[in-house]
């Protein structure tokens, strides 16, 4: 693709101050972009497979928008979960008209809603008037002077994300954040850690998009206990999937080792066999429920092991990467690079 022959300076392995600030404009063009043509056009297309077909660019741009930060695994890793998982299920919820986005009234909104951990608070009124108050500017100081640590520059950057909330609640009240854990160490079984108190986001987003859908229809042909199952065993597997996508994003494209799906291929069997047991403990045993305290002492001590055997361990064999010219989206996002020094 020409890469190769590319000044060093644009080289992601070894990016520039100018090269990184050009990474940071082309992640904000391609969003802005991206979002404005589903806002403006996409929304004007029949629900359903036309408005899917249509938003196949933005799906492959969600997608390669985390190579835009080579240096950085963190930012790899949130752009990935972000942008190229929530976001993308977000706007397959808007193809067939369900979900936030379909009540979102504005650009801004739209923007806000698709791309950060927000929903739309239905019942509430937007004429409401909120205020910045000194103790709230007083508590962003205290929250960003830890960061000066670092560097000056990282305690700024800080309180202006803090402003920048603080101001998004002021001008849009009726948007929420969704809470992203719900006291996951009183789960008393898989089913509620991975459905009511671990990760909100992503399991309300599965819900909605994979469980749901495939209850529905496998409910017709297996009954509602066996369909209610194997959709959740099947959202663990998607689950899974868009997990692996992530680590695919954090090691600059290396070969999938597929430890992450099989850990939820793991949950997803077991929390299958937790309700098969319990249902045959209380209904045909006629047993009383386990005791809350061993319930959720059984269920923090499975999640725990084997989230250190599949999850912890391959994290730590990856820390530390940075990308290099290898891997398609990698090359992908060089060659914007390209374009927006010439041009922009």
């Amino acid at each position: 693709m020409g890469v190769n022959q590319a000044p060093s300076s644009y080289h992601l392995s070894s990016p520039s101050s100018s090269s990184s600030s050009s990474s940071s404009l082309v992640f904000l063009l391609l969003l802005s972009i991206s979002y404005g043509y589903s806002y403006l056009f996409v929304r004007k297309l029949e629900r359903g497979f036309p408005r899917v077909i249509a938003l196949f660019p933005v799906f492959y741009t969600l997608f390669v928008v985390p190579w835009c930060f080579p240096t950085s695994m963190l930012l790899r890793a949130l752009s990935s979960f972000f942008l190229s998982w929530i976001s993308s299920f977000k706007l397959l919820l808007f193809c067939f008209d369900r979900g936030d986005l379909i009540l979102c009234k504005s650009y801004v909104e739209f923007v806000a809603v698709a791309g950060l951990p927000l929903k739309i608070k239905v019942g509430v009124s937007s004429s409401k008037a909120r205020t910045l108050g000194v103790e709230t500017i007083l508590k962003m100081l205290l929250i960003s002077i830890p960061f000066s640590v670092l560097s000056f520059h990282h305690a700024v950057l800080t309180f202006l994300g803090l402003l920048l909330g603080c101001l998004g609640r002021i001008v849009m009240p009726h948007l929420d954040v969704v809470p992203i854990l719900n006291q996951p160490y009183r789960s008393t079984s898989l089913q509620v850690f991975w459905g009511k108190r671990w990760n909100r986001i992503s399991s309300d987003i599965l819900r909605r998009t994979i469980c749901e859908p495939t209850r529905e229809i496998l409910e017709g042909f297996l009954g509602i206990n066996l369909g209610k199952v194997v959709a959740l065993v099947a959202t663990l597997v998607v689950s899974g999937i868009m997990h692996e996508i992530m680590f695919y994003h954090m090691t600059c494209g290396m070969k999938p080792t597929w430890e992450v799906t099989k850990f939820f291929v793991l949950q997803g069997i077991c929390m299958a066999l937790e309700i098969a047991i319990k249902g045959f403990w209380t209904r045909n045993l006629r047993q009383p429920p386990l005791h809350p305290l061993i319930s959720v002492l059984l269920t923090l001590s499975f999640v725990l092991v084997t989230s250190y055997w599949l999850l912890v361990l391959p994290v730590w064999r990856i820390s530390g990467r940075a990308c290099n010219s290898e891997g398609y989206g990698v090359e992908v996002v060089e060659n914007l690079l390209h374009v927006s020094d010439r041009y922009i």
